[in-house]
């Protein structure tokens, strides 16, 4: 294989991984640029080097990329109350795994086709998740159902407390000086 392929190769993962993991990292996303780059980088080394040494049969390297990744995704998968969150990134980290691999064999067409679809996708949830629509609203609707909650417990228990500094003062005479004032 040519070093100018190889580069070409590289290069467009990079270019790829790090615009994209860019945005995430300024978005304050918890897996930035840098974890992209690293997934693309890998995936296309690990591609090149399965049809450099296997060009006849490549597929056993090459699914070990997929299967690897997918214990990755998973570490991003935590539990957040009686929520599981983390399924966006641990999608992203199989998708750019994936990318870094078909631009490793060249298949760019392919390639190009999956990081469109990332791009479209990701930026569809953005557009839902400023509108609070879907889960994003179930999410934003419970936590503000929580707070409503909470303030009238904080508004009941504000006015009990009240209530009681009243009596208090009340049944030690202060309270008198309130009533028989003018």
């Amino acid at each position: 294989m040519l070093i100018s392929t190889v580069l070409f190769r590289f290069s467009v993962a990079f270019v790829a991984s790090f615009l994209f993991g860019f945005v995430r990292q300024r978005m304050g996303k918890p897996i930035g640029f840098g974890t992209f780059i690293f997934l693309a980088q890998g995936s296309c080394a690990l591609a090149l080097t399965a049809i450099t040494l296997q060009s006849d049969n490549p597929l056993p390297l090459l699914s070990a990329i997929v299967t690897g990744i997918g214990f990755l995704g998973a570490g991003a998968l935590f539990r957040s109350g009686e929520r599981v969150v983390g399924f966006t990134s641990a999608a992203t980290i199989w998708a750019f795994a994936i990318l870094g691999l078909t631009l490793g064999v060249g298949e760019y067409l392919i390639a190009g086709m999956l990081y469109a679809t990332i791009w479209s996708v990701v930026l569809v949830d953005l557009y839902m998740q400023k509108r609070w629509i879907g889960s994003h609203q179930r999410n934003n609707d419970s936590l503000a159902s929580k707070s409503l909650n909470q303030s009238s417990s904080d508004a009941e228990a504000s006015s009990k407390l009240s209530e009681s500094e009243t009596m208090r003062e009340f049944e030690s005479g202060e309270g008198e000086r309130f009533q028989n004032s003018p």
